[in-house]
């Protein structure tokens, strides 16, 4: 339940705050730039470790632990004149929480049903991504998962049925997957490697402090560079892109997004029951909502994603904090027309 509420919460904080970070990466500046552009080959194939995890503060006190990490693999299938045709490919998938976390539970029974599940994808000449090719195939099969995991999730918690109805809940998740921009959605992993691609960075600092669409005072940070030589591992060209963004609602604004998204979900008595909490909290003096995101973007010379990092953070006063993290990183590459030779780096654990 939460997470649902979560996801659509944060989607509307986040395609402003990523509206802002694209606005500020094209602006043209007269100091130097570095283009983000895919120079992949066919055959190149890189495979990358997910890992995301969520944290929950109640009144200084820290629940709801879990994390998840995924594997999978990114494949050049076609190089066009136009653009690629690339295939992401699930590895492997592992959950853990600190206790019996339903939504760790639910995301297991998601992953069984699209372990086997190549998701087909082209993008243009710079290595955005335009289109899923088998979205039909994606869904259908997306259908069929949620049907298993609400079975399971309102067997498993009685009269739940009463507060927040199946029906709308399901209705609200296959009308999201119905479409293939609802499956670019789902597939978020493919925004985060490859969303920035075809535009053009400025090598300085930025600050700006600006209005959200939805009428929300943002500032934002960005910031871009050529990262220094580490190891064998790294290579000159290879830079790095940082955004931080703030955004702040007052009591009132939360108060009249959360109630629209609550009137959707759930019943006439729980809908009262969360309106009398929400007067409540702005009594005792909590200054509303501030949702910041910090994301780092580091990639090879050649345009592919090395490593993408985002801290993102919710916090309501001193009464709740939610911080939720999510890193992917490459673990191995196969690069065009050179292969590097199998061998195992202890330190750092990458295969080459």
């Amino acid at each position: 339940m939460n997470k649902i509420l979560t996801i659509i919460f944060l989607t509307i904080i986040s395609l402003s705050a990523h509206a802002q970070g694209n606005t500020l990466l094209n602006q043209e500046e007269e100091d130097s730039t570095v283009a983000v552009i895919g120079y992949f080959c066919k055959n190149d194939t890189l495979e990358y470790l997910r890992t995301q995890g969520k944290i929950k503060i109640i009144d200084n006190d820290t629940t709801g632990q879990k994390q998840i990490r995924e594997k999978f693999m990114i494949v050049v299938t076609d190089s066009t004149s136009d653009g690629y045709k690339m295939e992401l490919i699930p590895v492997s998938y592992e959950a853990e929480d600190d206790g019996n976390n339903y939504e760790t539970r639910m995301a297991s029974l998601m992953w069984e049903n699209y372990k086997n599940l190549h998701c087909r994808f082209t993008t243009d000449e710079y290595g955005a991504v335009q289109h899923i090719e088998n979205w039909r195939e994606i869904r259908d099969v997306l259908k069929k998962s949620y049907v298993t995991v609400f079975d399971s999730l309102y067997a498993s918690v009685p009269g739940l049925d009463s507060v927040m109805p199946r029906k709308q809940l399901e209705s609200l998740l296959l009308l999201g997957c119905s479409t293939e921009d609802g499956i670019k959605g789902q597939y978020d992993e493919l925004e985060q490697l490859f969303g920035f691609h075809g535009m053009e960075v400025t090598m300085k600092k930025v600050e700006e402090d600006d209005v959200s669409e939805q009428g929300f005072p943002t500032h934002t940070t960005t910031e871009s560079f050529y990262s220094t030589k580490k190891d064998e591992y790294d290579f000159d060209g290879d830079y790095v892109i940082r955004i931080d963004n703030e955004t702040k609602l007052s009591a009132n604004d939360m108060k009249d997004l959360l109630g629209s998204t609550f009137n959707v979900l759930f019943t006439g008595e729980i809908n009262d029951s969360i309106g009398k909490y929400m007067k409540e909290a702005m009594k005792d003096g909590n200054e509303g909502l501030t949702h910041s995101n910090h994301s780092q973007r580091c990639y090879f010379f050649n345009g592919w994603p090395k490593l993408i990092q985002s801290i993102t953070e919710i916090s309501m006063g001193n009464m709740f904090k939610r911080i939720e993290y999510d890193t992917i990183e490459w673990t191995s590459h196969q690069w065009g027309v050179f292969t590097f030779p199998e061998e195992e780096d202890e330190e750092n654990g990458k295969d080459i």
